[in-house]
């Protein structure tokens, strides 16, 4: 499992934090767009795996490979009118996890995928799920309440890149404290961060307010998700010790 959870988050890091909107426009245009994104993929999962580079460069390697190919299927599938930006990023993160369980898969016979070290550390799985779930939360969770927004708003809601601006990086920290709120505090309240958004909410102009209420719910149900991909690990590796 700890094998499959560094996978993920050298992915995460390189699909979401080291991926500004400028190359997400530049890997939909050309070849070197794509292979600079594939490359920072690569190097984050490099980083993460260096302990045991030696027995897993080849998995690295593959990693990357398929990265490629799945970018590449979905830059076509959303240059087509048949599917919404929201499914066309469904489906490209699913194929995604996909393939980094493929890949475990195919490592575990030569390869304690349990006892993979991250970043050089013995470290547990259950960390290194909240990890993948707090990077997973506070930027992707952005990318899914864009694509959320422009599929169910109007036509006037959509916009092709995500902006970096201020009313993301304030989405970001509420999805963190809601998540470190139901990991570290108690569950039920995961949703006392939405609160404040909510409440201003109702200030706002009726189209606004709508936004901003599609928004509040998919953070939620992102983060809820979240946590319970971190207590079913926390759950899995206890039962497993």
């Amino acid at each position: 499992m700890t094998l499959l959870l560094n996978l993920y988050l050298g992915h995460l890091l390189g699909d979401f934090v080291l991926q500004p909107g400028w190359l997400v426009a530049a890997k939909r245009r050309n070849v070197w767009g794509l292979l600079t994104h594939v490359g920072i993929i690569g190097v984050c999962t490099a980083i993460i795996l260096h302990e045991d580079i030696s027995s897993l460069w080849n998995i690295v390697l593959l990693a990357m490979a398929a990265h490629v190919a799945i970018e590449v299927i979905t830059i076509r599938a959303r240059a087509s009118t048949k599917l919404s930006g929201l499914s066309v990023f469904l489906i490209d993160q699913a194929l995604h996890v996909l393939s980094i369980v493929v890949l475990v898969w195919t490592a575990s016979p030569y390869v304690e995928v349990d006892e993979v070290a991250f970043l050089g550390m013995d470290v547990s799985a259950a960390i290194v799920a909240f990890l993948c779930a707090l990077v997973a939360t506070t930027f992707m969770g952005a990318v899914i309440i864009f694509e959320v927004v422009n599929s169910m708003g109007p036509e006037s809601w959509n916009r092709d890149i995500l902006p970096y601006d201020r009313a993301r990086i304030l989405g970001m920290i509420e999805r963190a404290s809601a998540l470190a709120i139901g990991v570290f505090v108690n569950p039920a309240l995961i949703f006392v961060p939405f609160l404040p958004r909510m409440a201003r909410a109702f200030s706002r102009s009726d189209d606004e307010r709508a936004q901003q209420m599609i928004a509040a719910a998919t953070g939620l149900v992102v983060c809820v998700m979240g946590w319970a991909v971190v207590a079913g690990v926390a759950i899995a590796s206890q039962s497993m010790s």
